[in-house]
């Protein structure tokens, strides 16, 4: 190999260790090009190798110093400065927010427009059956298309008067999420513009998702199958 030759891939090896990779690439002969690649990776490995290891100790102190919180938790922190007595505390968690249903609407919007937070994508609402003893929840899952942030708020409800103020005015695609809920669990959502069922006949009797619930025997002198034999 010449000197001119050693001293090309030399330098283009330097350039592309900075990020610039174009200083390889744009070598126009094959085979040139090929040993400059073949000496980038080499130079990579010896770099490697040079490398000071860290502690065990050292390393767990970095990864705590740079923990983060969540987006749930640093969303449940503002809410609390604005809205102290609608957040359950207690309940919070990495994973979610739980609030008292009060005053959710006036919280939606607060988390809809207020400029740390913007959430303006309403991505599912959906419900669960904490148990036949016990209470329904209602599960939002919001996300911000300018932040690229997400949480989740939970409000729980009473089995026996399952009602948790509206938000499709706030988020319009709540409409149909609401009418799904409603029809699956009995939950009333205050406010909504046309709560009716949404997958069920308007005359079908109970709440299939709930846990409590028992399948009618027929439906206008139709058998309602409770073992779903030869359906799939």
């Amino acid at each position: 190999m010449t000197d001119n030759l050693e001293q090309l891939i030399k330098e283009a090896v330097e350039k592309a260790l900075e990020g610039d990779m174009d200083a390889i690439n744009n070598i126009e002969d094959r085979v040139t090009r090929s040993k400059a690649k073949a000496a980038l990776v080499k130079a990579k490995r010896e770099a490697a190798k040079e490398k000071p290891e860290v502690s065990s100790d050292e390393s767990d102190s970095n990864q705590d110093s740079a923990k983060i919180k969540t987006s749930n938790e640093n969303i449940a922190e503002l809410i609390i400065q604005q809205f102290p007595e609608d957040i359950n505390k207690d309940l919070c968690s990495e994973g979610h927010i739980q609030i008292h249903p009060k005053n959710w609407m006036a919280i939606a919007k607060y988390l809809r427009d207020d400029p740390a937070c913007l959430f303006d994508s309403l991505q599912c609402i959906t419900g669960v059956d904490l148990g036949e003893e016990s209470d329904l929840e209602v599960r939002y899952n919001l996300h911000s298309m300018t932040h690229l942030h997400a949480i989740e708020v939970r409000i729980t409800c009473s089995r026996n008067n399952a009602k948790v103020p509206s938000v499709e005015s706030i988020w319009r695609i709540g409409d149909w999420f609401e009418r799904e809920t409603y029809d699956m669990y009995g939950i009333e959502f205050d406010g909504h513009r046309d709560l009716s069922r949404i997958l069920l006949p308007e005359d079908w009797e109970g709440w299939p998702l709930r846990k409590d619930y028992d399948v009618q025997e027929t439906y206008h002198g139709i058998v309602v199958p409770k073992v779903k034999e030869g359906w799939e």
